[in-house]
């Protein structure tokens, strides 16, 4: 023990800094409005704020993000090409068998949206059949039977594919669509920025589908999932971060 005390100050750095080094996480994340979203062309959003107070809370793992697409995210966690993805359904086309889930860390839903015109009230989202529908590329919809193929979802269900939710709305303004898809976080947040869309908007009453989010790594690497799972929840729950939920269309913790 004496001659390890004795080690000259580089060495010891060296000898005893890959125990003290912070494992990298890296966390996928395709546009999924207000969890992942584009400012300035950049990655923004909840999950990327999740992130930071994370890493900012601890030491031993340091999770960095990791941009990629809804419609290939399967195929990356199975290639390695990240380790953990936040705020996502089991539900959306993944094996049960090739998966570790965290409990729930938050709830959503998907919401059918159009233009309020007179006589038009929650009857209309009763039946989509004829119905032009603005909906986001390789999200999983219930209506849809949760099919992610482009021409299947045109052919059977009217939909047009869009890779942002404000293309969704611009849709329907322009009436090049009937319905569009919206999260509930993503619609919360629109009406309270721009509360004239209150008037201009008829909100479904009936969700789509109602989901618990999670976070998501492969099977094999369950204990990860374990050990981070804790830290997502005492950051969503900590007092200093509830005004971001609130910013994003969430309610506060009430744990």
């Amino acid at each position: 023990m004496m001659r390890l005390l004795c080690l000259p100050a580089f060495l010891l750095a060296i000898w005893c800094g890959p125990s003290l080094a912070a494992e990298e996480v890296r966390v996928g994340g395709y546009l999924f409005p207000p969890y992942v979203e584009l400012v300035d062309g950049n990655p923004n959003g909840l999950t990327l704020d999740v992130l930071a107070a994370v890493n900012a809370a601890q030491d031993r793992y340091r999770l960095s993000f990791v941009p990629i697409a809804a419609a290939t995210r399967q195929a990356d966690l199975a290639a390695g090409k990240y380790h953990m993805i936040l705020f996502e359904s089991p539900a959306w086309g993944w094996d049960a068998a090739r998966i570790a889930v965290s409990p729930p860390l938050l709830q959503g839903a998907e919401i059918f949206v159009a233009l309020a015109q007179p006589g038009r009230g929650q009857g209309y989202f009763r039946s989509l059949k004829a119905k032009r529908i603005a909906a986001m590329r390789g999200y999983h919809y219930r209506f849809a039977e949760m099919i992610t193929d482009p021409a299947i979802l045109k052919r059977r269900f009217g939909v047009e594919l869009v890779e942002d939710p404000g293309d969704a709305l611009q849709a329907i303004l322009d009436e090049q669509a009937d319905i569009a898809l919206m999260t509930d976080s993503y619609l919360r947040r629109l009406l309270h920025d721009v509360p004239e869309f209150a008037d201009i908007l008829l909100v479904g009453d009936t969700p789509d589908q109602r989901y618990d989010l999670s976070a998501l790594t492969a099977a094999n690497r369950r204990s990860l999932m374990e050990a981070i799972a804790p830290l997502l929840r005492d950051v969503l729950d900590a007092p200093d971060f509830q005004p971001i939920l609130q910013s994003y269309g969430f309610a506060p913790s009430r744990r």
